[in-house]
């Protein structure tokens, strides 16, 4: 999409300067560096050298040997800025005049008019949210009680792990706002956990659509215990269940609503264990049938490195 007529280079340079100096982007200098390329080499009229090899080099130092098509160290970081961008705009930045987005697909920026922004509802996460997790199972969070303070800390640590997991998504707000805007709803899942008193915390995991219980648990915490404790107990959880291996995509499996991106990451998954010609066969086979989903499809990030790892073996 080309930039706005109505946007001048001033205006470019203002709303840059604004992401840049911000408290969201303080901590992220490479994704700093990514977003002022990006813009100021469009604003150059040269949006045609955006590509990944190009930014490999400039933004990210890589040598004259990167080749994006196997190192997916362009395309990660690209999400990451998109989700970071989100992030800015619908917090610390909500009242800009003009917002920067990255468009999926590519690395030219486009520039929008916070009021066209917000008639076309992209105001926060969940245009581009929606579009990176289609075809994958959705974790809702169900509301606390206010008097849950340690299931807040255990939820508040799940929350971390927003975006950086690729087989299942934690979504982005409560399980009881916005369902409206879901469309395949067989494939949510909702996380209850509450405060048992002396006997810690106990989590139950449903399928949203049937009822059915995926994973239920009374005592998970023998003692409220400190902050770090209830951290490393949401991470253990994370690990066990919102991975291929856990019951989420066991469940799926069994009542036979898996995606065709879920039998991808599965069979993907399984050719990075077990390293064998039919594993790989199995991987390449579902790879293919995934093969519209581009180039920028962070979930998939492994995927070109397992083709090139069985390319220098074939």
């Amino acid at each position: 999409m080309p930039t706005d007529a109505r946007i001048d280079s001033r205006q470019v340079a203002e709303a840059l300067g604004s992401v840049l100096s911000s408290r969201t982007f303080a901590r992220s200098e490479r994704l700093r560096s990514f977003l002022k390329f990006v813009v100021e080499m469009e604003q150059l009229g040269l949006a045609h050298q955006l590509k990944g090899y190009t930014i490999g080099i400039d933004v990210f130092s890589r040598d004259e040997g990167f080749d994006p098509g196997t190192d997916p160290l362009v395309r990660v970081q690209a999400g990451k800025l998109r989700r970071l961008l989100n992030q800015f705009y619908a917090e610390e930045g909500r009242e800009e005049a003009l917002r920067i987005r990255i468009p999926l697909g590519g690395y030219v920026p486009t520039y929008e008019l916070a009021a066209t922004a917000q008639s076309i509802g992209i105001e926060d996460d969940r245009a581009t949210d929606a579009s990176r997790w289609r075809g994958l199972p959705r974790l809702y969070l169900a509301p606390l009680r206010p008097r849950d303070g340690t299931s807040r800390i255990f939820v508040n640590a799940l929350r971390i792990w927003t975006g950086r997991l690729w087989a299942v998504a934690i979504a982005g707000w409560d399980a009881e706002l916005h369902e409206r805007n879901d469309q395949d709803r067989s494939l949510h899942f909702i996380l209850q956990v509450r405060d048992e008193g002396a006997s810690g915390l106990s989590l139950s995991l449903r399928h949203r659509q049937s009822g059915s219980e995926v994973l239920a648990t009374g005592r998970t915490l023998d003692a409220p215990g400190d902050i770090l404790d209830v951290a490393r107990l949401a991470n253990q959880f994370v690990a066990a269940n919102l991975t291929i291996p856990g019951p989420i995509y066991q469940f799926c499996h069994a009542s036979d609503l898996s995606t065709r991106e879920m039998k991808c990451l599965d069979a993907t998954y399984r050719y990075a264990l077990e390293g064998t010609p039919d594993a790989y066969i199995a991987a390449r086979r579902h790879q293919q049938q995934c093969s519209d989903l581009g180039d920028d499809t962070d979930i998939f990030a492994e995927i070109p490195r397992l083709i090139a790892l069985a390319n220098q073996h074939a």
